[in-house]
């Protein structure tokens, strides 16, 4: 009999034993984690990441026509969309705030029209980007972090066109020629909303969604266009000036982020 209370004891004290271990275990283990959101959550990150991007508004208004008459370029006229390549370099001040620099290089889609890319012209357009960011993350201890980030920057969009045409003489009729037409628009963003989330595959590696919202213009427009009609000297000359016009950007893609913490 008391053999069998010393084992029954033994089972109680073993059991107790094991579940003190496992206790202690789990605090050990929320003490680990609270200590990391607090304190080693900070350091310097990368991340780059591919979109689609659209557009909504002008890229100018008040502009002249090869006609001579005065016309508005939308974005949706002119393009169909556009790939953003994205790029970040920053620091994670804590476990809540970053603060750093974005970029982008988007290869935009040209859509033919009768301003901007007529039918049979070669049309090549790209956009750069780029600014400060600052981000607020929602649940940075989480497998699945939220963040929403503001920013600024500058947009410049280069275009060049060129093709055959016809063009009108002095003595009247139409001659063939040859248009080649290099265009930079840049300006302002005014302001850039970012939503997100970072899903934790490592220490050091994340992956996960974004979506951005800007708005900007085009503030001011440089370049050039060379006409060359045969037989003649070529002519160039500047382009045409052109009133702002606000345009919204939108993007939604995905990106890896890699950090040193």
């Amino acid at each position: 009999m008391a053999k069998k209370h010393r084992w029954t004891l033994a089972v109680i004290a073993s059991l107790g034993v094991s579940g003190t271990a496992w206790a202690q275990e789990r605090e050990s283990g929320a003490v680990e984690m609270d200590v990391r959101a607090a304190h080693g959550m900070s350091g310097p990150q990368v991340a780059i990441g591919v979109n689609l991007g659209l557009g909504l508004g002008h890229v100018y208004k008040d502009g002249t026509s090869r006609t001579g008459a005065r016309e508005d370029l939308k974005i949706t006229d002119a393009a169909n969309a556009s790939l953003p390549l994205l790029a970040e370099v920053g620091y994670r001040l804590n476990p809540r705030f970053y603060v750093g620099l974005w970029g982008s290089w988007e290869k935009v889609f040209t859509k033919t029209n009768d301003i901007s890319c007529p039918e049979n012209f070669d049309c090549n357009n790209y956009q750069w980007r780029f600014g400060p960011e600052v981000r607020y993350h929602i649940n940075p201890a989480s497998g699945f972090d939220p963040w929403v980030g503001l920013s600024v920057g500058m947009e410049i969009l280069k275009s060049h066109v060129k093709g055959d045409t016809q063009v009108p003489l002095p003595t009247g009729g139409f001659a063939p020629a040859r248009i080649d037409t290099r265009v930079e628009d840049r300006g302002p963003t005014y302001a850039r909303i970012s939503v997100g989330g970072d899903v934790r595959v490592s220490n050091y590696l994340a992956l996960g969604p974004i979506i951005t919202a800007s708005v900007g213009s085009y503030t001011v427009r440089t370049g050039e266009q060379t006409v060359t009609v045969t037989g003649l000297p070529a002519q160039t000359s500047a382009v045409s000036a052109v009133d702002d016009g606000f345009h919204a950007l939108f993007t939604l893609g995905v990106r890896g982020i890699f950090r040193a913490f």
